[in-house]
């Protein structure tokens, strides 16, 4: 028998307390209480577990229970939930199925991760595993509350953990476990202008380049390292975003001679937060792509096709997030923390090229940088300028710029060029 120990609280069979056989030992009860409850007009038993093996706490817990969802047919709404805890369990068996493409199974297992973090703490211990359709702007304002309070965590982070739970409870709409995705204010974005370099510590790196790609145990770390080094130099000079050169194909890289004969890099990105764009790089930057293109074609013994990831492995496969390797070099340059204590990463580089842009003589157009970076207006005079009266329409990189690393002349022939 399933139910063991029955005690029927209000004797009538409205609530009645009950405990289970322990599943591998069928002949031990489990000490924690389960609630039945039969509400009034409600043709299906509902049945929570009080998760508690105390008899008084159980009893309080079924009558508030009872209570609350009686209260909750008089107002019309559904009393058969979907718990979180069960919701999440079936949601990370769809969104870690191996057959899905987008976004990359890392990314979803870190989301998966994520909510079944600080997340699944919240609305299962805290909320007594609220039920989904139960989850309003008022309860994700408790959660915020309950973050900073324990956690002291930022409204960055918290913008950053609301993603998590509403790709969670989209899913949860389209399971029509839910009829829509509740409209969350989110905290404010924290006005917080991130590590960067400055021109004396970019000099620096690119000093040292040559040797930490020479200084590599081995062959695999080399390739790494050379890679890397003509990532770092090609985002510092277009302001592409990681995840945007991550996915870099061949056939994406053009250039373009304008009316003085000046001719400059194009990328084009079509995965980027602001969909698809062409992002014109600083004068110059060729260098980079040919010197990568050389490198590909000697390793291949032919040139690389235009569906090839330009930032490829030696298989020509897409490659991991870099941070590691980011992290090797700047150790190795000595310039892994800025003078606040902050860590530098890849994002630092497209920092970088907006602060320069913005710093040189003239500077950049906002406009025409923003649009330049995918991104908008407000982001580049909240996060990374201190001018908002900068001229409109100057031409971006162009070669006045202090920061720009000059190419050489080349004889080969490069289909983007």
């Amino acid at each position: 028998m399933y139910r063991k120990n029955l005690y029927d609280v209000r004797r009538d069979g409205s609530v009645v307390l009950f405990q289970r056989p322990k599943k591998n030992h069928p002949t031990e009860v489990n000490p924690i209480y389960q609630v039945e409850l039969r509400i009034p007009n409600v043709k299906k038993v509902v049945r929570v577990s009080s998760k508690t093996p105390h008899k008084d706490e159980a009893i309080r817990f079924a009558l508030d229970k009872y209570d609350e969802l009686y209260k909750a047919t008089l107002l019309g709404e559904r009393i058969h939930t979907t718990p979180f805890s069960k919701a999440l369990s079936k949601f990370e068996t769809f969104y870690l199925n191996p057959n899905t493409q987008r976004p990359s199974l890392k990314n979803r297992q870190h989301y998966i991760s994520q909510l079944k973090n600080h997340p699944y703490k919240f609305f299962v211990e805290e909320e007594r595993d609220i039920g989904v359709e139960r989850i309003t702007d008022t309860v994700i304002q408790r959660y915020y509350n309950y973050r900073q309070t324990n956690h002291g965590v930022s409204n960055s982070t918290l913008r950053r953990e609301t993603t998590y739970i509403n790709a969670f409870l989209s899913w949860c709409v389209t399971e029509k476990l839910i009829t829509e995705r509740p409209q969350t204010t989110r905290p404010e974005q924290d006005n917080q202008v991130r590590a960067t370099f400055t021109l004396k510590e970019w000099r620096t790196i690119t000093s040292s380049m040559k040797g930490w790609v020479e200084s590599a145990r081995n062959q695999a770390i080399r390739r790494d390292r050379f890679y890397l080094r003509d990532l770092v130099l090609v985002m510092s000079n277009c302001g592409a975003r990681p995840g945007e050169l991550r996915v870099l194909k061949w056939g994406q890289v053009s250039s373009h001679t304008y009316p003085n004969d000046e001719t400059r890099m194009v990328v084009e990105f079509d995965t980027g937060k602001t969909g698809k764009r062409e992002s014109v790089c600083n004068a110059g930057s060729e260098v980079f792509f040919q010197r990568l293109w050389d490198y590909r074609c000697e390793e291949l013994g032919h040139n690389p096709t235009t569906d090839e990831f330009v930032f490829c492995d030696q298989s020509g496969s897409l490659v991991g997030d870099r941070k590691k390797s980011f992290a090797s070099l700047m150790n190795y340059c000595g310039l892994r923390t800025n003078t606040a204590g902050e860590i530098r990463s890849l994002y630092s580089l497209r920092h970088f090229y907006a602060h320069q842009q913005l710093r040189a003589t003239p500077p950049v157009s906002v406009y025409d940088l923003a649009r330049n970076m995918g991104t908008s207006v407000k982001v580049i005079e909240s996060n990374y300028g201190d001018r908002d009266n900068v001229s409109r329409g100057l031409n971006i990189g162009s070669k006045s710029g202090s920061w720009v690393t000059k190419g050489k002349d080349k004889k080969s022939k490069y289909p983007f060029m």
